[in-house]
Protein backbone atom coordinates (compact mmCIF):
# COMPACT_ATOMS: atom_id res chain seq x y z
CA UNK A 1 0.00 0.00 0.00
CA UNK A 2 1.03 3.61 -0.37
CA UNK A 3 -0.32 7.15 -0.26
CA UNK A 4 -2.91 6.04 2.31
CA UNK A 5 -4.72 3.74 -0.09
CA UNK A 6 -5.07 -0.01 0.13
CA UNK A 7 -3.90 -2.21 -2.73
CA UNK A 8 -6.54 -4.80 -3.64
CA UNK A 9 -5.54 -8.22 -2.29
CA UNK A 10 -3.85 -10.40 -4.85
CA UNK A 11 -3.58 -7.69 -7.47
CA UNK A 12 0.08 -6.74 -7.27
CA UNK A 13 2.58 -9.43 -8.20
CA UNK A 14 5.27 -10.49 -5.77
CA UNK A 15 8.49 -8.46 -5.82
CA UNK A 16 10.20 -11.23 -7.81
CA UNK A 17 7.46 -11.09 -10.46
CA UNK A 18 7.63 -7.33 -11.04
CA UNK A 19 9.07 -6.73 -14.51
CA UNK A 20 11.90 -4.33 -15.14
CA UNK A 21 10.68 -0.95 -16.28
CA UNK A 22 11.29 -0.67 -19.99
CA UNK A 23 10.38 1.12 -23.19
CA UNK A 24 9.77 -0.70 -26.45
CA UNK A 25 9.62 1.38 -29.62
CA UNK A 26 8.26 -0.19 -32.81
CA UNK A 27 9.65 1.06 -36.14
CA UNK A 28 6.98 2.33 -38.51
CA UNK A 29 7.48 -0.56 -40.96
CA UNK A 30 7.05 -3.15 -38.19
CA UNK A 31 3.84 -1.89 -36.60
CA UNK A 32 0.85 -4.22 -36.57
CA UNK A 33 -2.67 -3.37 -37.68
CA UNK A 34 -4.52 -0.48 -35.99
CA UNK A 35 -6.28 -1.30 -32.74
CA UNK A 36 -9.37 0.10 -31.10
CA UNK A 37 -9.65 0.41 -27.34
CA UNK A 38 -13.14 0.98 -26.01
CA UNK A 39 -15.23 0.47 -22.94
CA UNK A 40 -17.45 2.10 -20.34
CA UNK A 41 -16.19 5.47 -19.22
CA UNK A 42 -15.92 6.31 -15.54
CA UNK A 43 -18.73 8.79 -16.17
CA UNK A 44 -20.95 6.05 -17.65
CA UNK A 45 -20.64 6.93 -21.35
CA UNK A 46 -18.87 4.71 -23.87
CA UNK A 47 -15.29 5.77 -24.67
CA UNK A 48 -13.36 4.63 -27.74
CA UNK A 49 -10.10 5.43 -29.49
CA UNK A 50 -12.16 5.26 -32.71
CA UNK A 51 -13.53 8.67 -31.72
CA UNK A 52 -10.04 10.12 -31.26
CA UNK A 53 -7.85 11.54 -33.99
CA UNK A 54 -4.09 11.54 -34.26
CA UNK A 55 -1.66 10.09 -31.75
CA UNK A 56 -3.22 8.54 -28.63
CA UNK A 57 -1.44 7.88 -25.32
CA UNK A 58 -3.20 5.10 -23.37
CA UNK A 59 -2.24 4.81 -19.71
CA UNK A 60 -3.33 2.03 -17.34
CA UNK A 61 -3.56 3.33 -13.76
CA UNK A 62 -5.27 2.89 -10.41
CA UNK A 63 -5.91 5.29 -7.56
CA UNK A 64 -4.13 2.94 -5.13
CA UNK A 65 -0.96 2.68 -7.27
CA UNK A 66 1.87 4.96 -6.02
CA UNK A 67 3.85 4.94 -9.32
CA UNK A 68 0.63 5.83 -11.17
CA UNK A 69 0.17 8.83 -8.90
CA UNK A 70 3.81 9.86 -9.36
CA UNK A 71 3.60 9.86 -13.17
CA UNK A 72 0.28 11.77 -13.30
CA UNK A 73 1.90 15.26 -13.55
CA UNK A 74 3.77 14.08 -16.67
CA UNK A 75 0.47 13.37 -18.43
CA UNK A 76 -0.89 16.75 -17.33
CA UNK A 77 2.18 18.41 -18.84
CA UNK A 78 1.86 16.33 -22.03
CA UNK A 79 -1.77 17.42 -22.36
CA UNK A 80 -0.68 21.07 -22.14
CA UNK A 81 2.39 20.73 -24.39
CA UNK A 82 0.82 18.50 -27.05
CA UNK A 83 -2.83 19.56 -27.43
CA UNK A 84 -3.04 17.55 -30.66
CA UNK A 85 -2.34 14.30 -28.74
CA UNK A 86 -5.29 12.46 -27.20
CA UNK A 87 -4.95 10.90 -23.77
CA UNK A 88 -6.96 7.91 -22.58
CA UNK A 89 -6.88 6.42 -19.09
CA UNK A 90 -7.63 2.79 -18.29
CA UNK A 91 -8.63 2.59 -14.64
CA UNK A 92 -7.56 -0.89 -13.48
CA UNK A 93 -8.90 -3.01 -10.60
CA UNK A 94 -10.12 0.08 -8.81
CA UNK A 95 -13.18 1.10 -6.89
CA UNK A 96 -15.13 3.59 -9.05
CA UNK A 97 -15.62 5.96 -6.10
CA UNK A 98 -11.89 5.88 -5.28
CA UNK A 99 -11.06 6.54 -8.94
CA UNK A 100 -13.51 9.46 -9.10
CA UNK A 101 -12.15 10.90 -5.84
CA UNK A 102 -8.58 10.66 -7.17
CA UNK A 103 -9.51 12.35 -10.46
CA UNK A 104 -11.33 15.15 -8.64
CA UNK A 105 -8.08 16.11 -6.90
CA UNK A 106 -5.87 16.03 -10.01
CA UNK A 107 -5.13 18.47 -12.79
CA UNK A 108 -5.82 17.41 -16.35
CA UNK A 109 -8.97 16.27 -18.02
CA UNK A 110 -9.17 13.34 -20.39
CA UNK A 111 -11.47 10.33 -20.75
CA UNK A 112 -11.02 7.21 -18.63
CA UNK A 113 -12.35 3.72 -19.19
CA UNK A 114 -13.32 1.54 -16.24
CA UNK A 115 -11.48 -1.79 -16.55
CA UNK A 116 -12.15 -3.54 -13.22
CA UNK A 117 -11.03 -6.99 -14.41
CA UNK A 118 -8.12 -5.75 -16.54
CA UNK A 119 -9.67 -7.39 -19.62
CA UNK A 120 -9.35 -4.28 -21.82
CA UNK A 121 -5.74 -3.63 -20.79
CA UNK A 122 -4.83 -7.28 -21.36
CA UNK A 123 -6.45 -7.35 -24.81
CA UNK A 124 -4.65 -4.14 -25.83
CA UNK A 125 -1.39 -5.34 -24.21
CA UNK A 126 -1.09 -2.16 -22.14
CA UNK A 127 0.18 -3.89 -19.00
CA UNK A 128 2.53 -6.75 -18.31
CA UNK A 129 0.80 -9.28 -16.08
CA UNK A 130 -0.95 -7.28 -13.38
CA UNK A 131 1.84 -4.75 -13.00
CA UNK A 132 0.86 -1.07 -13.06
CA UNK A 133 1.37 1.41 -14.53
CA UNK A 134 1.59 0.63 -18.21
CA UNK A 135 1.33 2.90 -21.23
CA UNK A 136 1.08 2.40 -24.97
CA UNK A 137 1.32 5.08 -27.62
CA UNK A 138 -0.74 4.70 -30.77
CA UNK A 139 0.47 6.44 -33.92
CA UNK A 140 -1.78 8.54 -36.14
CA UNK A 141 -3.21 5.36 -37.70
CA UNK A 142 -3.75 3.92 -34.17
CA UNK A 143 -1.07 1.27 -34.50
CA UNK A 144 0.99 0.56 -31.39
CA UNK A 145 4.20 2.59 -31.81
CA UNK A 146 5.65 2.35 -28.30
CA UNK A 147 5.06 0.67 -24.96
CA UNK A 148 6.19 1.61 -21.45
CA UNK A 149 6.24 -1.09 -18.80
CA UNK A 150 6.25 0.78 -15.51
CA UNK A 151 6.10 4.57 -15.17
CA UNK A 152 6.71 6.85 -18.13
CA UNK A 153 9.40 9.49 -18.04
CA UNK A 154 8.87 12.90 -19.59
CA UNK A 155 11.99 12.89 -21.77
CA UNK A 156 11.29 9.59 -23.52
CA UNK A 157 7.56 10.22 -23.86
CA UNK A 158 8.18 13.68 -25.37
CA UNK A 159 10.80 12.29 -27.76
CA UNK A 160 8.41 9.58 -28.96
CA UNK A 161 5.54 12.07 -29.40
CA UNK A 162 7.79 14.42 -31.40
CA UNK A 163 8.87 11.53 -33.62
CA UNK A 164 5.26 10.42 -34.21
CA UNK A 165 4.20 13.99 -35.01
CA UNK A 166 6.72 14.05 -37.87
CA UNK A 167 5.55 10.75 -39.41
Amino acid sequence: SGCGVEVPAGYRPSQSAIPNASITEIPIDQRAEPIEISGPGLNGSEVSTADMTGVVVVNAWASWCPPCREEWPIFVEIQKTYPEVSLLGLNEADDSDAAADFLSTQEGSWPHISDPNQAIAAKADVVQGSYLPGTIILDKQHRVAAKFIGPVNKEDLSRILNQLASE
